[in-house]
């Protein structure tokens, strides 16, 4: 009997199933790592992105609505999706994991899988089996407000990091989970403070004071790092410190506060929280390149041509602290490149919300591993809310990571012996090392 020898492409794919891998960004609950429903596992963001589009209703998404009719009611836009790399990930979920090999999802065999994925949800085993044996993730990184109250469910290889999203941008962040959820106006941001801090700080020594005592007991133990969505049209700016007191002078008093003065308190609370990176040798992660909240709510991918320029001052002035760009933007994936080549504390990581396709993985790894060195760059992260996505992105990094390096072995740029050691370093030491998420 014959059989077709594997080309170069399924050879590093293989390589990638035999690297232990870091997924430094997920949104996985402790409390239910694994998708409860059907209804559930569908509901991952891109999914729903790519429904809407096709028509249909928001009521059909209702969280109200039995699990078993929201799936009966995704069934008929799911047709008109299934080109997409979106549905290519959902359904090799359904083949790879739960044995669902059909070509599409019907009323008339939906029931299966359905009943399929409420088994697994139930199993405590599944996470570990998926993560662990179908992924061979060592580490997974989550957000510290998906930590269980019960520390049995917060398994050794689950690390947190800090979302501190509205500390930087109040105007688009809601909450910063564990500590408050549900903060919905910019207008908040000094009550905020007051509650994170306990105190109500009235002069600029003491917010930075309170700002530091604060995320020295955040940032410890299982918590190994913070992280923060940033809108293209912010920067890392110094603060005006004469504006800041009157700020806080006025508002310890009572005062209300208009949209500038808690710009300029935000401005202020960035460069603490930036010094005490610096002062600590420790990673923020950054999410940037989309604009957010347009028509009803909708992300589009963004650069600015000035961000680049402006936000390097501030990665050269925080010297000590580590940079982790995440880019949604593809124009922008190419300078974040040549600022993780040039600046030894900044990195570029991922392929983030806009960017996550496979063409344009392929591009981007393609483009950093020539110009980046390997120390610098991080392979993979699922932003995944459940286990089986994390198993499923990963499958789409692997082709395209495969497809990539494919390319540069074929054109002569490295040798096939080389890719073992440069795919454990990105997809695993980098992340690592970059994190401190090595034995506390």
């Amino acid at each position: 009997m014959f059989t077709s020898e594997p080309s170069l492409a399924q050879r590093i794919e293989r390589m990638i199933a035999d690297t232990p891998i870091i997924d430094p960004h997920t949104h996985i609950r402790c409390d239910q790592p694994n998708a409860p429903d059907l209804a559930s596992l569908m509901s991952d963001h891109g999914v729903q992105t790519e429904l809407r589009a096709v028509g249909m209703p928001a009521a059909d998404f209702s969280s109200d609505l039995p699990a078993d009719e929201r799936v009966r009611r995704t069934i008929p836009y799911l047709r008109k999706m299934r080109n997409t790399a979106t549905s290519w990930c959902l359904y090799r979920i359904f083949r790879d994991l739960f044995d669902f090999f059909d070509p599409d999802l019907t009323e008339s065999n939906y029931r299966d899988l359905f009943d399929a994925v409420a088994k697994t949800g139930q199993d405590p085993t599944w996470a570990p089996t998926v993560l662990g044996e179908r992924c061979h993730i060592e580490t997974v990184v989550t957000s510290l407000g998906n930590r269980s109250k019960d520390p049995a469910k917060n398994p050794a290889n689950v690390l947190f990091k800090l979302d501190a999203h509205y500390l930087f941008s109040p105007g688009a962040a809601t909450d910063l989970a564990p500590f408050f959820t549900g903060r919905t106006t910019k207008g908040e941001y000094y009550e905020v403070l007051v509650q994170l801090l306990g105190e109500r700080p009235a002069t600029t020594e003491a917010l930075s004071r309170l700002l530091r005592d604060w995320l020295d007991r955040t940032i410890t133990g299982p918590v190994r790092f913070a992280s923060t969505d940033l809108p293209i049209g912010q920067r890392f700016l110094p603060p005006d410190e004469i504006q800041t007191h009157r700020v806080l002078t006025q508002a310890a008093t009572n005062g209300s506060l208009s949209d500038q003065d808690i710009d300029i308190l935000v401005r202020f609370v960035t460069w603490q929280v930036l010094g005490w990176h610096h002062d600590h040798q420790r990673a923020l992660q950054v999410t940037v390149g989309a604009e957010s909240f347009i028509g009803d709510g909708k992300s589009i991918p963004r650069f600015q041509e000035s961000w680049t320029s402006e936000m390097a001052r501030a990665f050269h002035h925080f010297g000590n602290a580590r940079f982790d760009l995440l880019m949604a933007s593809d124009v922008l994936t190419h300078e974040t490149a040549i600022l993780a080549r040039q600046f030894p504390n900044v990195y570029a990581s991922g392929y983030w919300g806009h960017n996550f396709f496979p063409a344009t993985i392929e591009k981007i790894f393609g483009m950093r591993v020539q110009m980046a060195p390997m120390t610098k760059v991080g392979g993979f992260l699922s932003d995944a809310s459940y286990v089986e996505w994390t198993y499923g992105k990963l499958q789409v990094v692997k082709k395209a990571v495969a497809a990539s390096l494919s390319h540069l072995v074929t054109s002569g740029y490295y040798e096939e012996t080389d890719l073992p050691a440069l795919l454990h370093q990105i997809l695993h030491d980098t992340p690592r090392d970059l994190y401190n998420l090595g034995p506390a």
